[in-house]
């Protein structure tokens, strides 16, 4: 199945080196990868040049969306700007590929199909949550992720142009104001968790909050196996980023703000480990692509 891979890119924050990895990477595991573009606040130099550069659409190139809350990721479902009828894989920048996207498209069989990172409860996007939203107009839904979805392009309603007819109605409300929040607000009918198998944030496979946790994460044969299928692994979070992971020395204690804890060492993360080292390495231009 051919498929189209979305990245967005603003700021300083993450360099050509991230779009590059991520691009060189995706290519290298997915013959089925069609076309790659990129959305961001300007034309960038030295962004490989089979990707295609698309400026933020008028609507959310502006202060307000780039700041708290990161609205302007929400341009990412914008019809002007991608293939007319065709699957999409969206990542964050700071996600690492070590497997074929193609596998997370091949989950949108129909046009309305969506995807995304689950909650991290036992509910998830289940039955339960789409009947609270429903019976609360609303008011209660799940919130997933944003850092990896899959989603069609000419999917409808369009979730782009539905927050920019909301804003410019004066729609208020919680679901206005996190990119994360109203992507899974305006999909709650349909959205459902990309499997973990496939796409996994790192301190919610790599860290647990218990010893008994972790050493059945890192240490069960049905764990081990569910880590060697994953294709993408995303590193939210301020404390997960390149340079905090390659300066982490053998054994180091690894925290998240919500309990979690790890251990940099190979009986912890196994052969991901090195992975993870290489793939730091060139996006902190240490270590040429191959």
């Amino acid at each position: 199945m051919k498929y189209c891979l979305i990245l967005a890119c603003w700021g300083d924050a993450y360099s050509e080196l991230h779009v590059n990895e991520l691009v060189r990477a995706a290519r290298s595991y997915s013959p089925e990868l069609e076309d790659i573009v990129l959305f961001t606040d300007r034309v960038r130099s030295d962004i490989d040049p089979v990707v295609r550069q698309e400026i933020f659409p008028a609507f959310f190139n502006r202060p307000e969306f780039f700041g708290h809350g990161y609205r302007v990721k929400i341009s990412v479902f914008s019809r002007d700007c991608l293939p007319a009828h065709m699957p999409c894989v969206y990542l964050d920048l700071d996600s690492m590929v070590i497997g074929n996207l193609g596998e997370i498209a091949g989950l949108v069989k129909n046009t309305n199909d969506f995807f995304m990172l689950p909650p991290g409860d036992m509910l998830g996007f289940g039955s339960l949550r789409r009947l609270l939203f429903r019976l609360t107009k609303g008011r209660r839904f799940a919130t997933g992720n944003s850092s990896v979805m899959a989603f069609h392009s000419a999917a409808s309603p369009n979730i782009s142009e539905l927050f920019a007819r909301f804003h410019q109605s004066g729609e208020s409300g919680r679901h206005m104001a996190i990119d994360d929040v109203f992507i899974s607000w305006a999909s709650q009918s349909v959205v459902r968790g990309v499997p973990r198998t496939l796409a996994v944030m790192f301190r919610r496979e790599f860290l647990a909050r218990t010893r008994i946790g972790l050493w059945a994460k890192s240490q069960l044969p049905s764990s081990r196996k569910s880590r060697s299928e994953i294709c993408v692994i995303t590193f939210n979070g301020m404390t997960y980023k390149a340079n905090h992971l390659l300066a982490l020395e053998e054994g180091q204690r690894i925290e998240d703000p919500k309990g979690r804890f790890g251990y940099w060492s190979e009986a912890c993360l196994g052969p991901t480990r090195e992975k993870i080292r290489e793939y730091c390495r060139r996006v902190m231009g240490k270590q040429p692509a191959q």
